[in-house]
């Protein structure tokens, strides 16, 4: 062979080992991307439901959480062929939190020409940042034909025949919402079985409405639920047994529900039984009421307990812990004394403070104070009687809030208790208390030059002040005799 053609055959065999050995480098460098995992779940995921051919407006509920990051979440759904498609509520286009739940409420129609039989709807949410992940929650629905019945013979009905409605009926949809307005009261009937009713009102930023059932006829056991305007829950109350906080009633399952509007728009209120109960006979009144602004109204019995009462006697002090922040607190009624006790190790400083400051509202008249506030501190020893320091202003502070350094003895529970000058007392005087345990050298050991962020509730329930307004079972009109309406 001739050498030139050695040298050819030699330079063609290294170039294809080349060609082959960078070929299987590149095909072992790529990594199977993970696959993405499915943070977010249907609850429930799959529901039942049933109806007749042309029943229109049938809900289902379910909620969504997500167990991931924040993010869009779209949700789309395939409806059996000829059907019309559904309604999402709030919108098919969510943004939710990371850890958080969302419910949706999904609105179909069964068409008028759908034979009886078992149908399914499709419901799949998916991340925005990830479309290609879904959560199926399926609707099996079962259509029901109606059995026919033969006509039946005219009754002679001597006295008007009641009929199931109410004088606000229909109101059983948001669509059909009627309006309650504030200090008058409404009544209605949950009637015929599976009944619900559906109110609505103009709510006001900031300000703190209830919604009550001050009578319900026995038989029934009703639950409000508060939504906004995207039909998102705000609040549920199914009994409220606290009406009267010197005598609490378990046996009491009237409803109630009082809240600060978080923000200015139409809000609707669901009532129903919560065993699916009606008839003729099932009324109920409901009252939707405000508060007023003030500047110091009329206490109420129900908005002065807050979350630590009660703690009215020093045996009935609550336990505070060291570097504990207790949130709004609230000095109400007229001569609330709050009562705290805790550990105290001989030797080490400790710092208990008021703090009124992010209650004082946005009208700030003199510094940092809340508009009829001015705490009154006391340190007693461990029997709870020997007054060890007492202190009215903060020294050197631009605030009436109090503030005692304590360095005890002797180890042991020690006692502390807040008072308002003058045993005034009403649900807007309001403070946090915290206690310090400073560190061994620490210079800086006192209360922050800024407050807490955040303003917590106050909720208030007025009482109400109007007679209710009669929804009486509505009659048939005329004298002449009807037949009854047949019964599927």
């Amino acid at each position: 062979m001739k050498p030139s053609v050695r040298t050819r055959n030699i330079t063609v065999a290294l170039v294809s080992t080349l060609l082959i050995a960078l070929l299987a480098l590149q095909q072992f460098s790529v990594v199977a991307a993970p696959l993405a995992q499915i943070n977010f779940v249907w609850n429930p995921t799959s529901a039942t439901s049933s109806g007749q051919p042309g029943q229109v407006s049938i809900s289902v509920t379910a909620t969504l959480t997500n167990q991931g990051p924040t993010d869009t979440f779209n949700i789309t759904a395939t409806v059996p062929s000829g059907w019309p498609a559904l309604t999402i509520a709030p919108s098919s286009s969510v943004n939710i939190n990371a850890n958080a739940n969302q419910s949706f409420t999904f609105f179909y129609d069964i068409p008028a020409t759908a034979t009886a039989g078992t149908y399914t709807i499709d419901i799949v949410a998916s991340r925005a940042s990830a479309p290609s992940v879904t959560a199926l929650f399926r609707i099996v629905v079962q259509v029901i034909a109606p059995t026919a019945t033969t006509t039946p013979t005219p009754t002679i009905t001597p006295t008007p025949s009641a009929i199931c409605l109410d004088g606000f009926e229909p109101d059983n949809f948001p669509a059909q919402a009627k309006r309650i307005d504030v200090q008058i009261a409404q009544e209605h009937v949950i009637c015929p079985t599976g009944d619900e009713d559906w109110l609505y009102f103009g709510g006001v930023e900031g300000k703190v409405y209830t919604i009550d059932v001050p009578v319900m006829k026995p038989g029934i056991d009703l639950s409000l639920e508060l939504l906004d305007s995207n039909f998102n829950r705000v609040a549920f109350n199914d009994d409220f047994f606290n009406r009267d906080p010197a005598n609490p009633n378990p046996g009491d399952t009237r409803p109630r529900i009082t809240v600060r509007i978080p923000a200015d728009g139409i809000y609707y209120i669901r009532v129903r039984d919560t065993a699916g109960r009606g008839g003729t006979d099932y009324s109920y009144v409901i009252v939707l009421l405000d508060e007023s602004y003030g500047p110091t109204p009329a206490p109420v019995e129900s908005v002065c307990l807050d979350m630590f009462e009660p703690d009215g006697l020093p045996e009935q002090a609550r336990l505070i812990t060291s570097n504990e922040v207790q949130e709004n607190r609230r000095l109400c009624p007229t001569g609330d004394a709050d009562w705290v006790t805790f550990f105290a190790k001989a030797g080490k400083r400790y710092v208990i403070y008021t703090d009124t400051r992010r209650y004082r509202g946005s009208n700030t008249v003199n510094g940092d104070t809340l508009a009829g506030a001015d705490t009154v501190l006391v340190l007693t020893d461990r029997d709870g009687v020997s007054i060890l320091d007492i202190n009215d202003d903060m020294p050197g502070g631009n605030t009436l809030d109090s503030q005692i350094e304590f360095t005890p003895k002797v180890d042991g529970f020690y006692f502390a208790q807040v008072k308002n000058v003058g045993d005034i007392g009403n649900q807007f005087i309001r403070y946090d208390l915290v206690l310090l345990l400073c560190l061994p050298g620490q210079t800086d050991c006192r209360r922050p030059d800024a407050p807490l962020p955040g303003l917590p509730e106050n909720p208030a329930t007025p009482p109400a002040t109007s007679t209710p307004i009669k929804a009486p079972i509505v009659t048939d009109p005329t004298a002449t005799p009807v037949p009854p309406t047949p019964t599927p």
